[in-house]
């Protein structure tokens, strides 16, 4: 398929497997690039990585030319959160997920940067950029990436202009990114399945970020309307945002090497149907 040949297009995977034989799962589907979780994102705590796992992982990544590795971090991590008994634990697990990242070699640690509650916008992207700074190191390799937002309730980065005043803060702005969820996109008011409104995206990410700093993206459709402020993946192709929808972003030479990573419904079970739509687009 000329998607996963040409593109950097993966897909969210299970390692149920184990971590280490996550890059043979890849490469069933054809994948040079992937995501998981490194531990159980609905805990706290992780089981330790075995000591073998790093070694076993790293050697079945080479022989399946796995180019990029993306975790996902726990959905527990609220960044933004006032609330200082939290932000500890928040604290100590998001470096949890860096060492393990690092531990195995994975480029890219994705995170919801999460919700204000009763604060204000400004207090939460404060806290967010506060606790990245306590967490992130000049010395780890992996770079954490801020997913943008659907804007549900009060939660924080729903415009890349938010994600902007996150990065101006950061120390460490080298080991900062973004991954653009296309349905979180959508729902929080981008219009990306036509030209005009698809540059108007590029023209903000720009002016406000740096199209630099888009360093992975989840490719999902979306099961809401535009601007609805609701988070629903659906099947690419199948839901609101349309086949058309993908078309601009995939055929757009400056994220030809970007990872791609789908997190759709049926998972790996649907991933041949969402690559087939996507192959009509390339």
């Amino acid at each position: 398929m000329k998607v996963i040949e040409e593109r950097l297009v993966g897909g969210h995977l299970s390692t149920s497997v184990g971590i280490e034989n996550t890059p043979i799962s890849a490469s069933k589907f054809g994948f040079r690039t992937y995501q998981i979780f490194s531990k159980n994102q609905m805990q706290w705590k992780a089981k330790p990585i075995p000591p073998e796992t790093p070694d076993k992982f790293k050697k079945n990544r080479e022989a399946n030319r796995i180019q990029s590795v993306m975790v996902h971090a726990s959905y527990l991590l609220n960044t933004a959160s006032s609330d200082d008994e939290l932000r500890e634990k928040v604290r100590e697990a998001f470096r949890t997920e860096i060492e393990r990242c690092d531990a195995i070699g994975a480029e890219l640690l994705t995170f919801h940067p999460g919700s204000f509650k009763d604060a204000t916008l400004k207090i939460g992207i404060e806290n967010v950029a506060s606790l990245l700074n306590d967490v992130i190191s000049k010395n780890q390799s992996v770079t954490v990436l801020i997913e943008n937002s659907a804007g549900q309730g009060n939660s924080v980065g729903k415009t890349f202009h938010d994600i902007a005043e996150i990065i101006d803060k950061i120390e460490y702005k080298d080991k900062v990114g973004i991954c653009l969820d296309t349905c979180h996109a959508w729902a929080s008011g981008y219009d990306f399945t036509n030209e005009q409104g698809y540059q108007n995206m590029i023209d903000e990410i720009k002016n406000t970020v740096g199209i630099e700093k888009i360093m992975g993206f989840h490719l999902n459709d979306s099961k809401k309307g535009l601007g609805e402020h609701v988070d629903r993946h659906e099947q690419i192709g199948l839901g609101k945002i349309g086949v058309k929808g993908f078309s601009l972003l995939l055929n757009d030479k400056i994220f030809f090497n970007v990872p791609m990573i789908m997190e759709t419904p049926k998972g790996e079970a649907g991933y041949m149907d969402d690559l087939s739509v996507l192959e009509t687009i390339v």
